[in-house]
């Protein structure tokens, strides 16, 4: 077997990255696809990533048995679903990579925010999960149950504030009566058949599709400003969980990243510490160590 090359790939609810390096002259290719999230959409996710795989495959000239690849998706922490990935690209696809390793994306990102180094990585996008990478290179995550539960700081958890703010104008007066909710009602509708008919059907990313109107209100609605104090109080109890005692640096990632710094409180946002790096960077560490460990463990067993 020889292994010339390292692929990392990040895929997430929107998009799918895919960079291709070999090794012995660092020259690097890339791809970029739709969604690849296998705990929203397995076919699809595994759809777009064999369309990336190929697509740096050809414009290298790699076969998949020449590159070590490591996989950080959304959902990649079930090992079920990361199982069924490793199958479906091996019998349906006939993609065998020399070795192929599937972690959530928050482990990879957590290893591309201080490159590599041990820290505190909170990510806040449309849910909301912590992660602690400690000096024996052990990973630790913390909340990021779904939505359903927790990933309270996420922007799923602001438009679900939100939302219910509007069902209780509906309950109580008939009508919206905030700026907030009057916004929504624009979207949702104003009778209990059209939002129980939007409620039915809403997915996490459809809730958090309201946090940028919530956050555009925080200074002229006193509704988006309470839905606002409870997410900075949610933003700040995942800090901590997930520091927990250790004196490592935390960095804060995700889209809903820098309008939340600007919530907190100001000793919280000084201790904060700048990302190096993102969840592509953290797939192509991982992968180049995997690598090195493959290489000098072939060395190690040659006559």
């Amino acid at each position: 077997m020889t292994v010339r090359y390292v692929l990392a790939i990040d895929g997430g609810g929107t998009k799918v990255l895919a960079e291709l390096t070999e090794q012995s002259s660092q020259l690097t290719f890339r791809s970029q696809g739709g969604p690849a999230s296998i705990s929203t959409d397995l076919d699809l996710a595994v759809e777009n990533i064999v369309k990336v795989v190929r697509d740096v495959c050809e414009q290298s000239g790699a076969k998949a048995s020449d590159i070590v690849a490591v996989m950080g998706l959304a959902g990649g922490a079930s090992t079920t679903l990361a199982e069924q990935v490793k199958v479906m690209l091996k019998l349906i696809y006939e993609i065998e990579f020399a070795s192929l390793r599937i972690e959530s994306d928050a482990i990879t990102s957590l290893y591309g925010a201080n490159l590599g180094e041990p820290c505190v990585v909170v990510a806040l996008g449309t849910g909301a999960v912590g992660a602690r990478l400690q000096s024996n290179n052990q990973a630790k995550l913390v909340g990021g149950w779904g939505f359903t539960v927790d990933d309270f700081g996420g922007g799923a958890r602001i438009g679900l504030m939100a939302v219910q703010y509007l069902l209780n104008d509906i309950d109580c007066y008939d009508l919206p009566k905030s700026r907030l909710t009057i916004r929504l009602s624009e979207q949702l509708g104003c009778t209990r058949q059209a939002i129980s008919h939007w409620l039915k059907q809403a997915k996490p990313a459809d809730y958090a599709r309201f946090s940028p109107l919530v956050f555009s209100l925080q200074n002229e609605c006193k509704v988006a400003n309470k839905v606002l104090t409870e997410h900075t109080k949610s933003v700040v109890e995942l800090i901590n969980k997930s520091r927990g005692t250790s004196p490592l640096p935390v960095i804060l990632i995700g889209g809903l990243a820098k309008v939340s710094q600007d919530l907190l409180p100001l000793t919280l946002q000084n201790e904060l510490s700048p990302c190096k790096g993102d969840s592509l960077t953290g797939a192509a560490i991982l992968a180049v160590k995997h690598y090195h460990d493959i290489i000098e463990k072939g060395q190690r067993n040659e006559p």
